[in-house]
């Protein structure tokens, strides 16, 4: 319930007002974090909406933040478009949808209105419907559906004050259904994380409308190890990390972009508004600042020294880096294909980089990667034609979003698991065309089995099982299947679940918090008990989950 005292009479907003309204609904988002993370429809510890959708918003946030932009329509741009290069997991690229929409409804207006606002919340609906392919109902789609509608018939409204209380009153109760319009939050007794999400945001955006007071927005340290990556050789030949901003931009974005494409690599030219925004790397950043300044004013200007940043970090990098890991030991080959693949744990990475592919960044459940985490990626790769591996379900979403945003051409390879992801990685072709290899990689999934045994976050009741905090969960293709107090003995049970005529193969991944001698006991009790089978058992390292199963 909002608090009564919110009866201002406010029916429009100026750019500064737009950006102080953001801003609060930003850290307003950031408070119920935790809160949307324990709305997970499963007790597994992979409640990262909140999260996702915070860190989304964050990047947005800041997108504005340094912006000089004088109208409500400059910045409406500018927040989709760090929305959508921060966009994290399933639950950010649909947020960054309703914002790109929230952007289109706002259009060139230099104030925001009460109509303007429910264009706005129109069009950001129809723009996430419009993204997703099979939209599910009792989901943050249904509660924006709801509220655009609810826009629609208060569109006279001026007072935008009263306008947001009633829209968000329709999305609390929008929230309050989604259980009864999916079954699986209805088992749970929950309701929809990423609907919860939308209407704490539009919350923040009524409380930022009354805000009296300038506030900073406290943007969250995520570290600067999740966005560092490895340095390779190639990168400190071209030693200078080179950022700028042209301003007023007298040349075309793809004109500029093959004009200094010989100054570098890892070159990056985004365009909105005749605003360019440079990042290259390069052994002459001077040269690089001289072309740009032939076209337009310099702002933003940003060199860092790259060869010097490597050596005062490496040892750190090596034993925990987060970024991006190269293949080590290897001569850097100017390949034509190349496989960026997500992963976290070590021993993963290590697996990923014997079975050739170029780079691994570091994600998964609970810790899943950006566009901008993925786009840089691919842009560091030598080769111009590249796979990802997304290896969770939660991050495919993002990685296609990548396709739109590079010159490379990128095939996104939708592998749910890392089991898949590995399965894929075997049929990977170096040589091979990118359709045709993508194809194929694509095959290979159908013939793998994933299980995973992990822990519950907290007590619950799921099919009829009583499920409490700290109780060990083997999960087959995502599903709750085996509850027991020990992880080997889940790997045990789900195995039993899982296995069925024509299997021949079981590998296992064991996870950082499994010691050797609980893996030599799992493989001694896994040789006994499945003597025909191959059986395989690797030290992935990985996170959250005690062990990963394939079984093939």
């Amino acid at each position: 319930m909002l608090p009564k005292h919110l009866e201002k009479d406010i029916e429009q907003l100026d750019a500064e007002g737009f950006k102080q309204m953001l801003i609060i609904a930003g850290n307003y988002l950031k408070e119920a974090e935790e809160e949307l993370n324990n709305l997970n429809v499963f007790p597994v510890p992979d409640g990262d909406t909140g999260t996702n959708m915070y860190l989304t918003l964050s990047d947005a946030i800041a997108e504005i933040e340094k912006s000089e932009a004088e109208t409500v329509g400059e910045l409406a741009d500018q927040l989709a478009r760090g929305a959508l290069m921060g966009a994290r997991g399933n639950s950010g690229v649909i947020l960054s949808q309703l914002l790109k929409g929230f952007a289109d409804g706002i259009g060139d207006a230099r104030v925001l209105t009460g109509q303007i606002l429910a264009d706005a919340l129109e069009q950001a609906a129809d723009k996430a419907c419009q993204a997703v392919m099979k939209p599910v109902e009792g989901t943050i789609l249904t509660v924006a559906r709801d509220v655009g509608i609810k826009s629609e018939q208060l569109i006279e409204e001026p007072n935008m004050v009263k306008f947001l209380k009633e829209v968000i009153a329709e999305a609390e109760a929008s929230v309050k259904r989604t259980p009864e319009l999916l079954d699986a939050l209805k088992e749970a007794g929950v309701v929809d994380a990423g609907g919860k999400g939308y209407q704490i945001f539009l919350t923040g955006l009524l409380y930022g409308i009354v805000a009296e007071e300038k506030v900073d927005y406290q943007q969250q340290d995520c570290g600067d190890e999740q966005q560092e990556s490895v340095i390779t050789e190639r990168e400190i030949e071209f030693g200078y990390c080179t950022e700028f901003v042209i301003k007023d931009a007298a040349i075309a974005v793809d004109a500029f972009r093959e004009l200094i494409a010989d100054y570098g690599d890892s070159l990056l030219v985004v365009e909105a508004d005749r605003i360019l925004r440079v990042h290259i790397h390069t052994e002459h950043p001077g040269e690089v600042l001289e072309a740009g300044l032939k076209y337009g004013q310099l702002i933003k200007i940003k060199i860092d020294n790259m060869a010097e940043q490597h050596q005062e970090r490496q040892e750190i990098e090596n034993n925990k880096t987060e970024g991006v890991s190269v293949k080590q030991g290897v001569e850097e080959v100017e390949d034509d294909l190349a496989v960026l693949a997500v992963a976290a744990g070590d021993g993963l990475k290590e697996i990923f980089i014997s079975l050739g592919s170029e780079y691994v960044l570091k994600g998964g459940q609970t810790t899943n990667p950006s566009t901008q985490d993925l786009l840089k990626g691919v842009e560091k790769l030598s080769a111009e034609q590249v796979i990802i591996l997304p290896n969770n379900k939660n991050v495919i979403s993002t990685a296609k979003q990548v396709k739109e945003l590079t010159d490379k051409e990128v095939e996104v390879v939708p592998t749910a698991t890392i089991p898949q992801g590995i399965s894929a990685m075997v049929a990977f072709n170096p040589e091979g065309k990118l359709e045709e290899v993508s194809a194929e990689m694509k095959e290979e999934l159908q013939f793998v089995k994933t299980g995973e045994v992990t822990y519950a976050t907290r007590d619950t009741k799921i099919k009829d099982v009583e499920i409490g905090e700290g109780d060990i969960l083997g999960l087959a293709e995502g599903e709750i299947e085996v509850v027991t107090s020990s992880s080997n003995q889940a790997v045990l049970n789900l195995l039993a679940e899982m296995i069925a005529e024509g299997d021949s193969l079981i590998t296992v991944y064991a996870g950082q918090d499994v010691t050797m001698e609980e893996q030599e006991g799992l493989m001694a009790s896994l040789k006994e008990e499945y003597s025909e089978f191959d059986v395989e058992v690797y030290d992935g390292k990985q996170p959250i989950y005690y062990y990963i199963l394939s079984i093939e």
